[in-house]
């Protein structure tokens, strides 16, 4: 092709990709196939007309000049070649898989017509990707049959390498709730998940996805983990699923997994871990309990089923799904989920070159004891159900061929999130006793939070002077909405010393806005590969107006309550560069070495974007209070001695006050990652792996105090202002306070409060701060598909997470227990829900998944699998709690030591087993597997959370346990 020729193709994608829009993040949901067709010789042969048949309408390319051809934008699955050229044996390539953003090379090799068609077994085709970049892990659809799981996502990732979760899914006791996921050296809010290219994050509750799915939809399940090309807006850990589709055969399955207490082992539980008395929890024993958290019965039931509507031209595929899990919890409080997930696709060869796709999921969620555990009873827990409208997501996906040289592709898509919470206890107020255990009530929340999408992407391939070129561009816009409302049922809450929070309501009506665009060529000439690309971001938006209602119990106190709303006060613009490089050290290509250079900007969350609005949590008067935890709060009981406002409320009239300040200038938090890696191909579906990763994190956001210099921060002068960023000047020490920790050792906890004459209403500032994570990291992996009746995948990680912060970025020397303040300690992360008490960190952990096949082709052969993974144990962060109000803040935990690792959890290792055999019904492939897992086969107790809040009557016990040893039953009607 001419060169004039060449540039008008990449003109003409580039004008396509620029009027189109995407998500931020366009996610890969198909595969490519690169080949060559030599001579026996060696030699290139042009002119071989090549045939891919299997997922969808069969296509046909010529091999140009230098034997090459492509087949881009393929759907994952089975697929067969066909090679033909006039005088030369015919050849075919069989079971040749195709997998999500994977790009399968292969070559083959015609010989002189002097034999019948050659058939060669894709097994045989190499898993090494030299056009790959990313670190990560891909689950096939057959893998997530075979192995024992506990059919979620996240209960993959405990298998992915570097990746850690703060809980434990064994045999579906935690199914049905969102774990926090922490990736090597990434946060959890930069975590991405996409389902069949969509963006379906959450941007609400970033990191987590906008519902639940139905685990035998997946097609395959791609996580990646770093060294993502420009494609990905973000460094942490992204979830890609992609769903399966109708093919020009029908197949589908119907399973039936069932679990109840008949099938579980009795806990073999030391007692001697239960708390013990002393001055850390006011000599009180830890009591004996039954079990941990365990499982009354797991039920997951539904089918799958696709097929031709027209042979080759349409095909249609759905799912539906129902999970269901009763649990008690290690306190016999019921918690009971029930869950639906359904998917419905129509796949459409509109014509040889263009297909379309229309795409639906839906799913429902009803959870009955949301948070019930030891320090939340029953009345204090939620009812769970859907909030907003249905189906949760719609996408129309157009994909066009127009030559061999130029493929693009473009959707448009609406996801449909949201939830409520309905809180036990009606319009009691809630109570919080000295022991942090909460009675009569919890808050009640409710939010819509629909976003649209719309996503172009072209690629274009090219020859310009020995390199070959392919050269992707994209360009896009997501539009995030979010309307919630906060309250507490019968007038806020109240604290055993007597003192009483009254409340009105927090709201919030939010449109985020998400720009993106980027290009990237992936260059090949020899044995180097390289991939250079550029992402641009724009992220923004802006509150609308807000009305909140006035407290129930004293609305003279709390009137109703209006904001005007405003842009969110700043925009996040990056350019960021994304740099790969593969080298075949060896001429067979066995051998690869890696190297990448990524810059990411985190992805803005709602919660940053509503910073400014005074509504953005719920608003507090405090007094004290004549109920003394009574279930219903009256005015009269409501003492007159006025004794403090949060930085919302105006306390002489009740109306909105603004306390909180943003930097205009606020940036994306950063982060710069280097990856080395190293890949041999012991066999062609053998593959070992070595890889070393450094993350660096800079314009952290932080939350500074502001302060006033006047011992009244509420005179009329200062409610005109919302005050200066506080100094390290300002503060001094407020004293200490002894503990003792559960060991017998003692420890002085020091915090600060600020100095006289300065003071605060608890506003705050919004800045990029001088804080910064850096991560070091080694994995070892190695993967071994499915060939020859085994397979084996597994790997192992080392690393160090520490703070860097320089002395000028610490005003406030006090050390709370979200870390932070001192200088190379460990990064941590808290995790969400009822697991406060678990900090998500271990220096190593490892993962092995294995699958034998035995005697398949016998009669009595049967299938036997296995995981085994592996971590220390997690930090107990022990602390002691202070009253710290000049600053705002109220009660807040202080950690005995910096020394994040001075206590830990046990070590952890879980077994999970299974066994199947498959009983053929028909010759066409149908059969009947019958399954027997086994998740924590070691019936292992390990303690995995503690109260580690000392100085109450509840410190150090024992709050959750792993599950007990449970069978699960399954059987599954397969039709292929």
């Amino acid at each position: 092709m001419r060169p004039v020729q060449t540039w008008q193709l990449v003109l003409a994608a580039a004008l396509v990709a620029a009027v189109l829009t995407t998500p931020a993040g366009a996610q890969l949901q198909t595969g490519s196939l690169f080949g060559t067709v030599v001579s026996d010789q060696g030699d290139p042969l042009p002119g071989v007309t090549v045939t891919l048949s299997g997922v969808g309408a069969p296509q046909v390319q010529t091999s140009d000049g230098q034997g090459r051809f492509r087949f881009p934008g393929l759907a994952p699955g089975a697929y067969r070649l066909a090679s033909d050229l006039d005088g030369y044996s015919p050849v075919e390539v069989n079971d040749l898989t195709i997998g999500v953003g994977r790009n399968t090379e292969i070559q083959v090799t015609l010989s002189p017509a002097v034999r019948e068609t050659v058939t060669v077994e894709g097994d045989q085709t190499p898993i090494l990707d030299e056009r790959r970049f990313s670190s990560g892990t891909t689950y096939t659809h057959e893998e997530l049959e075979k192995v024992p799981t506990a059919r979620d996502p996240w209960a993959l990732l405990r298998t992915t390498p570097g990746v850690l979760l703060d809980r434990i899914n064994v045999g579906g006791n935690y199914s049905g709730t969102q774990a926090m996921i922490v990736g090597p050296g990434a946060q959890p809010t930069q975590t991405v998940w996409s389902l069949d290219g969509m963006v379906v994050t959450d941007m609400s509750a970033v990191g987590t996805p906008a519902g639940y799915f139905d685990f035998d939809a997946f097609e395959e399940v791609q996580v990646t983990t770093g060294g993502n090309d420009a494609s990905i807006a973000t460094g942490g850990v992204v979830l890609n699923m992609v769903t399966r589709r109708g093919t020009d055969r029908w197949r589908g399955s119907a399973h039936l997994y069932y679990s109840d207490s008949g099938l579980r082992s009795g806990l073999d539980f030391d007692e001697s871990e239960l708390a013990q008395p002393g001055p850390w929890n006011r000599n009180r024993s830890q009591p004996s309990f039954k079990q941990g958290n365990r499982i009354v019965k797991v039920e997951d039931y539904g089918l799958e089923l696709g097929g031709p509507l027209v042979r080759d031209h349409l095909w249609i595929w759905g799912s539906y799904s129902v999970p269901q899990v009763n649990l008690l919890t290690i306190s016999d409080y019921r918690d009971d989920t029930n869950l639906e997930a359904g998917n419905l696709k129509l796949n459409a060869q509109l014509s040889r070159s263009n297909s379309a796709t229309l795409f639906f999921w839906q799913d429902e969620k009803e959870k009955h004891g949301v948070g019930a555990g030891p320090l939340n009873p029953p009345e204090t827990t939620w009812d769970q159900s859907r909030f907003g409208p249905r189906p949760t997501s719609t996408k129309l996906e157009d994909s066009h061929i127009f030559s061999p040289r130029v493929y693009a592709s473009a959707f448009i898509a609406q996801t449909n999130g949201g939830f409520r919470l309905t809180p036990g206890g009606g319009d009691h107020i809630t109570f919080l006793d000295d022991a942090s255990v909460w009675h009569n009530n919890n808050f009640a929340y409710q939010s819509e939070r629909p976003h649209k999408q719309v996503r172009g992407e072209a690629s274009v391939f090219f020859d310009t002077r020995g390199l070959s070129h392919e050269l992707r561009f994209s360009a896009g816009y997501r539009q995030v909405d979010l309307q919630s409302s906060t309250r507490w049922p019968g007038g806020g809450w109240e604290f055993s010393d007597g003192s009483l929070l009254l409340s009105r309501s927090s709201k919030i009506d939010l449109r985020g806005e998400y720009t993106e665009a980027f290009i990237q060529d992936t260059l090949t000439s020899g044995r180097l590969t390289v991939n250079a690309g550029v992402r641009y971001d724009r992220q923004g938006g802006r509150n609308r107006p807000v009305t909140v209602e006035a407290n129930p119990v004293a609305p003279d106190l709390l009137p109703a309550a209006s904001w005007e709303g405003g842009d969110v006060g700043f925009e996040w613009e990056n350019i960021v560069p994304r740099l790969g490089a593969t080298w075949a050290l060896t001429e067979d290509r066995k051998t690869l070495l890696r190297a990448s250079y990524s810059r990411y900007a985190d992805q803005l969350d709602t919660d940053t974007g509503a910073f400014l609005s005074p509504f953005y949590t719920p608003q507090y008067l405090y007094f004290y209070t004549t109920n003394n935890g009574g279930p219903v709060l009256t005015r009269d009981e409501i003492l007159d001695e006025f004794a403090g406002a949060s930085g919302g409320i105006n306390p002489f009239t009740g109306e909105t006050l603004i306390s909180d300040g943003i930097d205009p200038n606020l940036s994306a938090p950063l982060t710069d990652e280097v990856l080395l890696g190293l890949e041999r191909a012991l066999r062609p579906d053998f593959v070992v792996g070595l890889r070393a990763t450094w993350r660096r994190d800079t314009d952290i956001l932080d939350q500074e105090l502001l302060v006033f210099d006047d011992a009244n921060p509420r005179s009329p002068k200062n409610l005109q202002s919302i005050g200066r960023l506080h100094r390290r000047d300002d503060y001094v020490p407020a004293g200490t306070t002894q503990a003792t920790a559960p060991d017998g050792r003692t420890y002085t906890v020091t915090y600060w409060t600020l100095k006289p004459g300065v003071t605060s209403r608890g506003g705050h500032f919004l800045r990029n701060g001088d804080r910064e994570r850096e991560y070091r990291g080694l994995i070892l992996t190695f993967d071994k598909r499915l060939s020859n009746r085994w397979m084996l995948r597994g790997n192992a990680t080392l690393s160090d997470w520490k703070w860097k912060i320089p002395d000028s970025a610490i005003e406030d020397p006090t050390n709370l227990s979200n870390g932070g303040v001192v200088d190379d300690s460990d990064v941590v992360v808290r995790g969400g829900g009822r697991f406060q008490n678990v900090f998500t960190g271990s220096p190593w952990s490892y993962a092995i998944t294995g699958l034998y096949q035995i005697a398949p082709q016998r009669r009595w052969g049967f299938d036997v699998a296995g995981i085994l993974t592996g971590r220390e144990g997690y930090p107990v962060l022990y602390s002691q709690r202070v009253l710290r109000t000049s600053v705002g803040a109220g009660l807040v935990n202080v950690p005995l030591t910096s020394d994040v690792g001075a206590y830990r959890y046990p070590d952890v290792h879980v077994l999970d087993l299974r066994v199947a055999k498959e009983f053929p019904l028909l010759r066409d492939g149908a059969g009947l597997t019958l399954s027997l897992d086994c998740f924590n086969a070691l019936n292992s107790a390990y303690v995995l959370q503690r109260q580690s809040l000392l100085g109450q009557t509840n410190s150090d016990f024992v709050l959750e346990v792993l599950g007990t040893r449970i069978l699960r039953l399954g059987a599954r009607l397969s039709l292929r």
